[in-house]
């Protein structure tokens, strides 16, 4: 079996400004295990529903069909991601189309963090609403999705991140898509920011390391226990 090296960013989001016994505690939850689906073809899609082009200019919108398309050929060789994909995918587009705003492309960095390690907590565009910047996080999880102190991480490293230079009048949003309790359809939610209660810097840094140090200690307590009983036979597991 692999153990995975990698700490998910939006684990590492919502773990990051707990205590150190919190983290711990959340943190052997996340294991090497085959999931029942990844997110990873609708994140690839994701600028594709906010119509994200290289410029403002007026182009041709992406058809949803287009959209549908690319999601399935991402999900080629694992068929049943298709559904959960697609059903927060066609929530979103339906949302940004009733929205109405366009958006841009634009290489936004990584952020090194030490350990070995980069993340990126946003999307490589921006959208334009209300004549200001906007980043997004899309958050499609329904378990272990983004709790109120894993928002206020996104939200502090976009703050610190972004408030100068070209971007120091964005707004960030971060989207999720729970199921509405009558009709079990996903329906969006969107949280907003506050700069005034972003974490400063130096916290929010020091909440950075002591999770990555605490994830280091809880891989290699895994890598001893796998060398002292090896698994036998078929394993199915795989890095998420």
């Amino acid at each position: 079996m692999k153990i995975s090296r990698s700490l998910p960013e939006t684990d590492l989001a919502r773990t990051a400004l707990l205590p150190d016994d919190e983290k711990r505690i959340i943190l052997r939850g996340v294991k090497s295990f085959k999931p029942p689906h990844s997110f990873g073809p609708l994140r690839k899609v994701v600028p594709a529903l906010y119509q994200a082009r290289a410029s403002l200019f007026d182009l041709p919108s992406r058809k949803w069909d287009d959209i549908e398309a690319a999601v399935r050929s991402y999900c080629r060789c694992n068929p049943h991601w298709i559904e959960p994909n697609l059903e927060v995918a066609k929530t979103l587009f339906e949302f940004n189309q009733a929205r109405a705003f366009k958006a841009v492309e634009w290489d936004f960095p990584f952020i090194p963090v030490g350990f070995g390690t980069k993340i990126k907590l946003w999307h490589d565009f921006y959208s334009i609403q209300g004549d200001r910047p906007v980043l997004a996080f899309v958050d499609p999880r329904l378990t272990d999705g983004l709790s109120n102190m894993g928002r206020l991480f996104i939200f502090s490293a976009m703050h610190h991140q972004f408030a100068v230079g070209d971007f120091e009048a964005a707004r960030f949003e971060i989207l999720r898509f729970p199921r509405d309790r009558y009709t079990g359809e996903r329906r969006v939610e969107v949280f907003t920011f506050n700069e005034g209660d972003a974490v400063d810097l130096i916290t929010l840094n020091d909440a950075i390391d002591r999770t990555f140090k605490i994830w280091r200690e809880i891989l290699d307590e895994r890598t001893e226990e796998m060398r002292r009983h090896p698994p036998t036979g078929t394993d199915d597991g795989f890095s998420f």
